[in-house]
């Protein structure tokens, strides 16, 4: 194809990082590594949304219970592989590693609480679900052009509360879904985290895992 070639936008931040890593410009470096960050976050979002919103059509064309549906397919294809794995290992430990990797990689803002039976998951801020009650992109607020479905039937995978269709799978995948499999390890809990005007509130999402299978 004709016409003059743009390089340096084909050029990750990661490139970009190394490169100056190598020439010792460390504001450079550090300025870099930040983009790394800032790329993705755009597109993390984006997929959010995208997650909600096929949710959204499910639900209007066939239900709330096809919704839950949807989520146990996609957690018996992706997230029962990566389980079976984790718990052939025969201890929690990895998985409590991977989880952690889960939530620094969304960005959640959470804190992690260790006892002796258990480790547990404050998330203060989820990036996922936490971000659409923040932004109002739930259809149960008036603040976002976006309207994601909120569930209204109250079940256990909907914490027994409404919720944006975009959380169930946190109930089915990081509690309900494992014990089923016969690897009863996770238990949680769902906060709002945001008010309803986006503000901040002491609602923190609770998942926790526990060191020993319980049953």
């Amino acid at each position: 194809m004709k016409g003059r070639e743009l390089p340096e936008l084909a050029k990750t931040a990661l490139e970009k990082c190394h490169a100056a890593i190598e020439c010792g410009d460390r504001a450079e470096a550090k300025k870099q590594a930040q983009a790394i960050w800032d790329e993705w976050r755009p597109l993390h979002d984006l997929y959010v949304d995208m997650s909600g919103l096929f949710c959204t059509f499910i639900r209007d064309k066939l239900g709330e219970k096809a919704v839950e549906e949807v989520w146990r397919y996609i957690g018996e294809q992706l997230w029962r592989p990566l389980l079976e794995q984790m718990k052939q290992t025969g201890s929690t430990e990895l998985l409590v590693i991977v989880y952690a990797q889960f939530l620094r990689a969304h960005g959640h803002r959470f804190t992690v609480v260790e006892d002796d039976e258990k480790t547990s998951f404050i998330m203060h801020f989820c990036a996922s679900g936490g971000m659409l009650m923040r932004d109002g992109k739930n259809e149960d607020s008036q603040r976002s052009p976006i309207n994601i479905a909120v569930m209204q039937t109250k079940a256990d995978w909907t914490f027994n509360q409404p919720i944006s269709s975009y959380c169930v799978h946190s109930a089915l995948w990081m509690d309900i879904m494992p014990r089923e499999w016969g690897w009863d390890v996770f238990e949680s809990s769902f906060g709002r985290q945001f008010d309803e005007q986006g503000q901040p509130i002491d609602a923190p999402c609770i998942a926790s895992i526990y060191k020993k299978p319980r049953s």
